[in-house]
């Protein structure tokens, strides 16, 4: 079978994922922009660990495996994006001082359990796997990735009228970024369809598509209840319980 059906069952569930109530919450221009981005400190394990990723685990150099040289262009093109998260906290007016010992607890608290989670699951499935595999852990990323960033675009071009600076993270420079990815030209996109997958590739595919989806979805969820129950005016450094937190991480 080729890989197009695979493509064809990750958009469908892709679909269905963008239907979630974060989604709907991110549309509300009421809601102050800061507010509706109130979570960017949740998203900060998950931005670092995708970077990590990427180099540790799904780039694999030098390769005559033309798959493989997919994903490693991929992975160079990924790999750097968390530093314009941090520039976005910083213009958001979030980037406080703490102690060290403060920002461990909230990072390892239950507000990031689902964010710092990523690296592990997926590394599972892609570490020493075929190519096939790694470029469907990148294509359900990625298209994740376009529905989130269409998303926050909305309240980052808000913020920017408030400011009059670019949110590089949140706003249309990431959401291009990934709408034109090298991965995701007409030619590449022609040249995923015809990859031929062996059953046992398919299943294993299969199998990660759920993990996949089931993750990013927790994640969002996460996010969700993060920005209900907590004010982008309280500081996160006291936003942790961290007896509780750090016993139960």
């Amino acid at each position: 079978m080729k890989m197009k059906s695979i493509l064809e069952l990750i958009e469908q569930k892709n679909r269905e994922y963008a239907k979630l109530p974060f989604f709907e919450y991110m549309k509300d221009e009421s809601i102050d922009p800061r507010q509706r981005l109130a979570f960017a400190p949740v998203i900060a394990p998950l931005a670092l660990e995708f970077s990590e990723l990427c180099k540790r685990v799904l780039r694999d150099e030098p390769t005559t495996n033309y798959i493989q040289e997919m994903v490693n262009l991929h992975t160079h093109e990924e790999h750097f994006h968390w530093q314009w998260l941090l520039e976005d906290m910083e213009k958001m007016g979030i980037d406080y001082p703490m102690r060290f010992s403060d920002a461990v607890r909230f990072l390892w608290s239950d507000h990031t359990k689902v964010s710092r989670s990523m690296f592990p699951i997926f590394e599972r499935y892609t570490r020493g796997a075929d190519p096939i595999i790694r470029l469907v852990a990148i294509e359900v990323s990625e298209v994740t990735a376009n529905v989130f960033f269409r998303s926050t675009m909305s309240a980052a071009l808000q913020l920017q009228e408030m400011t009059q600076t670019e949110f590089r993270y949140f706003g249309m420079r990431h959401n291009h970024i990934e709408n034109t990815h090298t991965l995701h030209t007409p030619s590449s996109l022609q040249i995923m369809r015809e990859i031929e997958v062996s059953e046992e590739i398919r299943q294993q595919a299969l199998e990660l598509i759920d993990v996949a989806f089931v993750y990013f979805t927790d994640l969002i969820n996460e996010f969700l209840v993060y920005i209900k129950t907590h004010s982008y005016q309280e500081p996160f450094s006291k936003v942790y319980e961290p007896e509780r937190s750090l016993a139960s991480a």
